[in-house]
């Protein structure tokens, strides 16, 4: 019987399986299938930055990442509301808390100067709101993770995500490519 059926019986609400504040931190391979097969230029902002597994991992291959967060995990600097924030940045690379994700998306292509890059679920690519926004700002990559990712390392994860890549540029096609990830 699956999780969610257990919960159910037990009268739970699939909610209460939810991490606490969203924090699922990303694993060092999907940060990494991200840099395989896209190129950054300029300063990054990591602005869910968690315990800061996805910017160690950013930061072996650039110098320039700040990282920050709305809850303090003892990584970046703690007390910053993305969603609230007036700052800019060249780039905003990060995996939002899937709760807030398209309020990220709306907030990240204001931000962003040049790029933004946020691992979401693969059940992104559909819905009417999310149509519409991609209609006027089109991802120009969406680099799909072939395997469901599992967060907390439980070893049965439940959902496949890609990264999605918006650029700051006229005329974007979205090209759509297959990460080859190690997972170990």
């Amino acid at each position: 019987m699956a999780v969610n059926e257990q919960y159910k019986l037990l009268g739970r609400k699939v909610e209460d399986l939810r991490q606490k504040e969203d924090f699922y931190p990303t694993p060092r391979y999907v940060t990494q299938a991200l840099l395989d097969n896209y190129d950054f230029s300029g300063k990054i902002w990591e602005p869910a930055c968690g315990d800061g597994r996805m910017a160690e991992v950013l930061k072996e291959k650039y110098s320039d990442v700040e990282c920050s967060d709305l809850v303090d995990r003892g990584y970046g600097e703690a007390g910053v509301d993305f969603l609230h924030s007036a700052k800019k940045a060249p780039n905003i690379i990060t995996n939002p808390p899937f709760q807030l994700a398209y309020e990220f998306i709306e907030q990240g292509l204001k931000l962003s100067e040049r790029t933004l890059a946020l691992l979401l679920p693969i059940r992104y690519l559909t819905g009417k709101k999310r149509a519409n926004l991609y209609a006027k700002f089109p991802p120009a990559k969406i680099i799909v993770i072939p395997n469901k990712v599992d967060f907390l390392g439980f070893g049965k994860p439940a959902m496949e995500f890609a990264w999605f890549v918006w650029e700051k540029s006229e005329g974007v096609r979205t090209e759509i490519v297959w990460a080859r990830v190690k997972t170990r």
